[in-house]
């Protein structure tokens, strides 16, 4: 694992549904590179899928707010 995988954890942790085509531009790299990396990522068992976060219902009368 070099720096680029390093940042492209990153980027994917802070948002896994970010495109490929958005992922290679800020790495400064090709879509088939971001690609291949994530594939292999995935083969080595570093990333092994996204959580789906759902936000429970929410009583009418009152407000709530979600922070990370």
């Amino acid at each position: 694992m070099d720096s680029t995988d390093l940042q492209l954890i990153a980027l994917l942790r802070q948002d896994a549904r970010t495109p490929v085509a958005t992922l290679a531009q800020k790495l400064g790299v090709s879509r088939g590179t971001v690609s291949n990396r994530i594939r292999k990522l995935e083969d080595e068992g570093v990333l092994v899928g996204c959580p789906v976060l759902l936000r429970p219902p929410a009583p009418l009368d009152r407000i709530t707010a979600w922070t990370r």
